[in-house]
């Protein structure tokens, strides 16, 4: 890979290619670039407590997964089977449940990572996943199960918004495609400046939110609706594309 082509490719991508040990980029991929002492106490805190069921396995995650993380509130609920990388730019506020099966992701070198407010669930099987971005969750939000939400450069989700199943959220992660002579894969990233879901919004089941989008205050997103563009508030949105089809 020449140097043009890395200049294409994201932290990620990058990362892939190069011609690293698979513990190298193991490292660089999960907890990220942190002493040996803390690489250990991550891989033994995962391997020890994250699969154990019950209410035995709920007060030890409870007990040992702060620990790893960069803030934690009190009464945080970890589910089994979580997936946590690079856990020392993740922030949890108070009351937050993670079903089980979340994957809570915050990679990236200057970005913030995951900041999430109080009394916040994250339904089962969901991905939160920073790829070099940032992703804020508010007080009180519901992001539903197997959700993917995306950030390669900001999506912000406010206070009071619940996501039904299967939505998916990306802020950032198109690519130009205008070289023919050079793969897509290294072609650069384009950005529309992120997601920002305003206050009191429901999207409903299996919608799309893309990039370059901002959803106005006290909003509804009807299900199966793809979101190409800006909704004002209060309003009421469906389709594909999703068009404004009255006001509340």
């Amino acid at each position: 890979m020449n140097k043009k082509e890395r200049e294409f490719i994201g932290d990620q991508k990058f990362l892939l290619n190069q011609k690293k040990g698979t513990l190298s980029k193991y490292k660089d991929l999960f907890p990220g670039k942190v002493s040996f002492y803390t690489f250990l106490k991550y891989e033994l805190i995962m391997t020890l407590f994250s699969g154990i069921p019950g209410g035995i396995g709920l007060l030890l995650r409870k007990i040992f997964f702060p620990r790893l993380l960069k803030k934690t509130g009190k009464g945080v609920i970890f589910g089994r089977n979580m997936t946590i990388r690079h856990p020392r730019k993740i922030e949890i506020g108070n009351h937050v449940v993670f079903d089980d099966n979340t994957v809570i992701d915050a990679k990236g070198e200057e970005n913030e990572g995951i900041i999430i407010g109080n009394n916040v669930l994250v339904g089962r099987n969901t991905i939160v996943s920073c790829k070099g971005g940032t992703i804020k969750i508010g007080d009180y939000s519901n992001i539903g199960p197997n959700n993917t939400l995306i950030s390669e450069t900001s999506l912000k989700i406010g206070q009071y918004v619940f996501t039904a199943g299967q939505s998916y959220l990306i802020a950032g992660g198109n690519h130009s495609f205008e070289k023919k002579d050079v793969p897509i894969w290294f072609q650069p990233s384009v950005s529309k400046g992120g997601i920002n879901i305003e206050d009191d919004i429901w999207i409903g089941a299996s919608s799309t939110i893309l990039d370059g989008v901002t959803i106005g205050k006290g909003s509804v997103i009807g299900a199966s609706s793809l979101v190409l563009t800006s909704i004002p508030p209060y309003s009421v949105a469906a389709g594909s594309p999703a068009r404004v089809i009255k006001k509340r």
